[in-house]
């Protein structure tokens, strides 16, 4: 009766798939069954479609963490595409923009087509103007991912990593200066000038400004001193050479080093303080190997407002990083290849089969005394077993229920209290495990309700993981039960 009334004041479409104080509300007006706010609550929050479509308030954020501070310029180089553009007189449409993780030096490169092979041959033209890095970081766009670019940087022994997908704030170097770039050629763009011939303009203006995270310009970062700006002439002048070459160079030096110190100091003041402002307001969640969670999705086809904004459920299979997680389909239809950022999940909460069974209370019997007749035993058990059937009749049904004509013994421990299962021991208490049906958060670990060989499953009891054989615990790292 519940499981019907649970559908009709939820499922159906007059229920409407209701929240949890609405769907309680509704139930109320004509019915009443004991722990009647618990199971309506666990049955509404443990609804696929409402996980998949309802949008929550309390989206997962996890704290951010600093990227590691390279030690010179050119060591590390964050990768991007920017557009599709307006296609320009020389039918350019996107421009390959590439900034040091060191001194923000952006680098920025035409493009035709966004294809593998034209965006390997502006990486290695950025090699041969800048030198080899030892780190190249990107996206998992198709134009990063692939053999012509893995080939590349296995040849040249550059280390390839990449940013999990929809994370574009694991890219932020390279989509800040994105963005500033977009911003000041769309001045110039309003004015009917043409993109592509201001575009290297720009460039000079982003390295020749001061940073505001490391309080220098890139081209002094890298050059030493500051540009001289084109518009008010650069007029050569024969005092401005250096009379001492070695002189020079050596002081150079020494002013770069200088500039790289206070970089490095100036860049971890900023990453920490950015950090505080970013961590101000979290929602972080907690995972383990085996939970149930949900991926979010990003919608951009056509009738996206009737589509799920969640994936799932998954199972998380590893955890890489505390960023980072590896899930699996325990459909076995869909194959997650690449690790998704922790912030695009969120816990899932599955409905356990047939619930109200294992929730139940059900009335444990005394034990009978074992005696020599075994007779006796047996008809004593079919008295008691006759009257708790006949408590479960409802008085207003005027056919009586009927006994099967087959003898219903009661598990052997019910019967005698010395007995032992086959892979238990006098000292220890483990016993042999049928299945393992769901598990329960107990503090900082889980709880398992496991039903043993011999007996229904409303005898299914909780119990922890240090319980269990060994066998069991392998099943759960394999299998999953649901949380409840």
């Amino acid at each position: 009766m519940i499981p019907s009334v649970l559908k009709v004041v939820h499922d159906s479409p007059l229920g409407g798939h209701a929240g949890m104080n609405n769907t309680l509300d509704r139930a109320k007006e004509h019915f009443f069954f004991p722990r009647m706010g618990k199971i309506i609550t666990d049955y509404v929050q443990t609804c696929h479609f409402c996980q998949v479509r309802k949008v929550t308030n309390f989206k997962t954020k996890q704290a951010i963490v600093a990227f590691p501070i390279p030690s010179e310029p050119f060591e590390v180089w964050q990768i991007d595409l920017c557009g599709p553009f307006p296609k320009s007189v020389n039918e350019n449409t996107y421009v390959f923009t590439a900034v040091d993780m060191f001194s923000k030096f952006i680098f920025a490169h035409l493009l035709r087509k966004n294809d593998a092979l034209t965006v390997c041959k502006v990486i290695y033209r950025m090699f041969t103007q800048f030198g080899l890095c030892r780190t190249l970081v990107s996206d998992r766009g198709s134009e990063f991912v692939n053999q012509c670019t893995a080939g590349l940087c296995k040849l040249l022994e550059v280390t390839q990593e990449f940013t999990p997908a929809f994370a574009h704030h694991c890219l932020g170097a390279c989509e800040r200066q994105n963005r500033t770039l977009n911003e000041r050629l769309t001045a110039h763009v309003l004015k009917e000038k043409s993109w592509e011939t201001e575009i290297n303009s720009v460039t000079f203006s982003m390295n020749s400004s001061v940073n505001s995270s490391i309080d220098f310009s890139q081209f002094e970062i890298v050059f030493g001193k500051r540009p001289k700006f084109p518009v008010f002439g650069a007029h050569f002048n024969m005092n401005d050479i250096h009379p001492n070459m070695q002189n020079y160079f050596s002081d150079l030096k020494d002013r770069l080093e200088i500039i790289w110190e206070m970089i490095v100091q100036n860049a971890k003041a900023s990453g920490e303080k950015i950090e505080e402002n970013a961590n101000f307001k979290l929602n972080e969640i907690k995972l383990s190997i085996g939970d149930y969670v949900y991926l979010q999705r990003t919608l951009t086809c056509q009738g996206r407002k009737f589509q799920p904004l969640y994936d799932g459920p998954f199972v998380v299979n590893s955890i890489p990083s505390p960023h980072l997680i590896k899930l699996r389909d325990p459909s076995g239809k869909r194959k997650l290849k690449s690790p998704v950022h922790i912030n695009r999940l969120k816990l899932a909460h599955i409905r356990a089969p047939d619930p109200q069974n294992y929730l139940v209370q059900v009335p444990r019997q005394n034990p009978v005394s074992t005696s020599s007749d075994s007779d006796s035993e047996c008809s004593q058990h079919e008295i008691d077993t006759e009257q708790d059937i006949q408590l479960l009749v409802p008085n207003d049904n005027p056919t009586p229920l009927r006994r099967t004509s087959r003898v219903v013994k009661k598990p052997i421990r019910y019967r005698d209290e010395n007995f032992l299962s086959e892979i238990s021991s006098c000292d220890g208490a483990q016993e042999k495990i049928k299945r393992i049906l769901a598990k329960k958060p107990h503090g900082s670990s889980f709880l398992y309700l496991v039903q043993l060989i011999g007996e229904p499953g409303q005898n299914a009891k909780w119990k922890p993981l240090s319980e269990l054989p060994p066998k069991a615990q392998e099943l759960i790292i394999s299998r999953p039960p649901p949380l409840v």
